[in-house]
């Protein structure tokens, strides 16, 4: 049954959906000219130096289009593996401490949680980062028990590893979290088991693979990444992503749903066992506690952040539940009643507000809303086994409808946020202008354009420059939004082509016209007259 859900959760339609603006078009579009010049040390985006990250995850993509072709799945396929090499850790780690059945349920959890799922699907590298850290904290944390292991090379390989996808956090993090659970157990003589010399080196090794290159032949990058990107954006040196402190308070059980309904239950449980000295309960209490409080005293925050911490967060609410489950009625009752009842209200809100919000907002994409109506036997029947007393439906119900919902996303309405988060439709249409048009950019972004179409992309920043652009005879064509049409017009020379307009309004324009698509609109310049009969597209 695990193994069902996970595949339908991280392997079912994963092509389907476009390349969304603006991570995966930025990743992919990355990827793409690393492929193209063979620069593989120094990345880069529309020709420029992609300084905010390391090239390792840019390089599994690569591998997967050499392997497989340049296709959206190829794409996400390394976060697609990586979230179901974290899945199986977790259930691994859980079965041989909880059980089976909380195991098992841990598995089921990961494949059914908000975030955890999306981001899996995604050409993103946070699903990586979280794979290696949560690969490193079990072993280090079987190392720290004693539990029959002596090799420890895994760990700091793993670390490295993490320095080359993410950079500095894939080792700050383990450390801070190791070091908690040591300070709060006083258990130090246990930190010799992790023997970090031998393994340091080991580390240091596999991370000299980029770092020392990296240095030696653009050092600005080495300089940009590790300090803007890094301490620049903890300290708030740099712009970026600014949240309040209590930022993750309400994100984390945001992107955790549907099963942030059982977190109050499930750590009140693992705190009581906590301050019981259970080395469990203190190692997952630990590995929540710095990450969520890490990522908050950092100037600069994402939700993705979090990510790392849904492995322990699977852990505690499957024993809670398991353990809730396997209780009287009675207990059963106080463990699933208020949670149930939240998710089939949530339920229903979806599954009959999706279509009204459509009718009236959108009503061209009533037809695709309609089928979250769908979710509503889920629902029915599980408010049905609440009203006879049957609390035990709650988990198994939230399990169904969320993979329920999942699949009818990435089914049904992926297609219709393409329309909103994918230039892959004017990229496709920009295949008939001349070859030798050049693309430029106003006041928009165009990664997922660049991908699909293959020609590089140029700013332009004022309206002038772009109009002149549009008035030189060479062919040209510009991607911005419709609000900047009145910008636009009095720069311009002669009307211009629309080629393409978006349902978030923005469009391609073009100095030539299509004769594959007559009648096609114009953007004219103020106080320009069309001559009867002769439209200029």
């Amino acid at each position: 049954m695990l193994v069902v859900v996970a595949l339908a959760a991280f392997g079912l339609d994963l092509g389907h959906p476009a390349l969304w603006d603006p991570g995966e078009g930025r990743y992919a579009q990355t990827v793409r000219e690393m492929m193209t010049s063979g620069r593989w040390l120094v990345p880069t985006l529309n020709g420029a130096p992609y300084l905010d990250k390391p090239p390792a995850f840019f390089w599994m993509v690569a591998a997967s289009f050499q392997l497989f072709g340049m296709h959206e799945w190829a794409a996400r396929l390394p976060a697609a593996l990586a979230a179901l090499a974290t899945l199986a850790a977790t259930v691994r780690f859980a079965w041989g401490r909880l059980g089976p059945a909380a195991a098992i349920g841990a598995g089921i959890i990961l494949a059914t949680a908000g975030q955890f799922v999306v981001l899996g699907r995604s050409v993103r590298m946070d699903m990586v980062l979280t794979m290696l850290l949560t690969l490193a904290l079990f072993r280090a944390y079987a190392l720290w028990k004693g539990d029959g292991t002596d090799h420890t090379w895994p760990v700091y390989l793993l670390l490295a590893l993490g320095l080359l996808i993410k950079g500095p956090i894939a080792v700050l993090l383990p450390v801070l979290i190791m070091g908690a659970l040591t300070l709060v157990t006083g258990e130090y003589d246990r930190l010799v088991r992790l023997r970090p010399g031998p393994g340091v080196l080991v580390a240091v090794l596999v991370a000299c693979i980029w770092y020392v290159p990296a240095a030696i032949w653009s050092p600005e990058y080495l300089g940009t990444f590790l300090w803007q990107q890094n301490v620049g954006r903890f300290l708030g040196a740099s712009t970026g992503h600014p949240k309040p402190i209590w930022y993750f308070l309400w994100v984390l059980p945001v992107t955790f749903l549907p099963w942030a309904l059982f977190l109050p239950g499930a750590l009140r449980h693992t705190i009581r066992r906590a301050r019981r000295w259970h080395d469990l309960d203190l190692f997952l209490t630990s590995w929540l506690v710095v990450t969520v409080g890490f990522f908050s005293a950092s100037s600069a925050k994402l939700a993705t952040y979090v990510l790392p911490v849904f492995p322990p967060l699977a852990v505690l609410v499957a024993r809670y539940v398991v353990r809730a489950a396997a209780a009287g009625p009675t207990t059963q009752m106080k463990a699933f009643r208020v949670a149930g009842s939240i998710w089939a209200l949530l339920v229903l809100i979806v599954a009959v507000g999706a279509p009204l919000a459509a009718a009236f907002a959108l009503p061209e994409y009533a037809g695709q809303a309609a089928t979250s109506l769908l979710l509503l036997p889920i629902a029915g029947g599980a408010m049905l086994a609440f009203r006879r007393g049957q609390w035990l439906a709650a988990p198994v119900a939230i399990a169904i409808g969320s993979l329920a919902f999942q699949v009818l996303f990435y089914r049904v309405a992926a297609p219709v946020v393409d329309e909103f988060a994918s230039l892959r439709r004017p990229a496709e249409l920009a295949r008939a202008l001349p070859d030798d048009t050049a693309i430029f950019l106003y006041k928009t972004r165009g990664h997922s354009f660049a991908f699909y179409d293959g020609r590089r992309l140029t700013r332009e920043r004022s309206p002038d420059a772009t109009a002149a652009r549009l008035n030189a005879d060479a062919p040209a064509a510009v991607l911005t939004k419709v609000k900047y049409f009145e910008k636009l017009r009095p720069h311009l020379a002669r009307p211009v082509c629309i080629w393409w307009r978006g349902a978030s309004d923005r469009v391609l324009l073009a100095n030539v016209s299509s004769g594959k698509t007559p009648g096609m609109e114009t953007l004219a310049p103020t106080g320009w007259v069309t001559s009867p009969g002769q439209p200029p597209c």
